[in-house]
């Protein structure tokens, strides 16, 4: 078996949500430099502030949401093995699929860590009836959650 899928705190939207969050926090951090020289508090001054802890407290809270719930995930996981069954794609992306008896669905609203790469992705793992796979996944709120996903190629 090769773990060809796993959630990760660092996602690619996470990592995209700070390159542009450090983007801004530099640009205003620079304003703030060069405005050093004028002493009164201006509106451009403030807001650039205020954007630096606001971003600042968003990227943290996400990272920490993140961790948590991953966290949360590995101590509460379950393994299934087996192939996939009822194997249903939607080009529009809701994919849904079984093994073994235990349903799965995506993409999942419920987490930001579980699987959710439609078949129509060019890097999809779920890709066929009868594909052997072995998935850890937790449950939350009735919905399977997967955070990993093995399989053999």
């Amino acid at each position: 078996m090769e773990t060809v899928w796993e959630a990760q705190v660092f996602s690619t939207g996470v990592i995209v949500f700070l390159i542009v969050s450090l983007i801004v926090i530099l640009y205003c951090t620079y304003f703030l430099i060069k405005s050093r020289s004028t002493p009164e508090w201006g509106v451009g001054k403030i807001v650039c502030i205020v954007l630096i802890a606001v971003l600042a407290l968003i990227n943290l809270q996400s990272i920490i949401d993140r961790y948590t719930e991953l966290q949360y995930a590995h101590r509460n996981s379950t393994t299934v093995e087996g192939e996939v069954e009822n194997f249903q794609y939607d080009l529009n992306g809701a994919d849904s699929f079984s093994v073994n008896g235990v349903n799965f669905s995506y993409p999942v609203m419920e987490s930001s860590i579980g699987y959710d790469i439609p078949k129509r992705e060019k890097n999809s793992v779920i890709e066929a009836e009868g594909q052997y796979v072995k998935i850890t996944y937790y449950s939350k709120y009735g919905v399977n959650i997967i955070i990993k996903i093995e399989t053999i190629y």
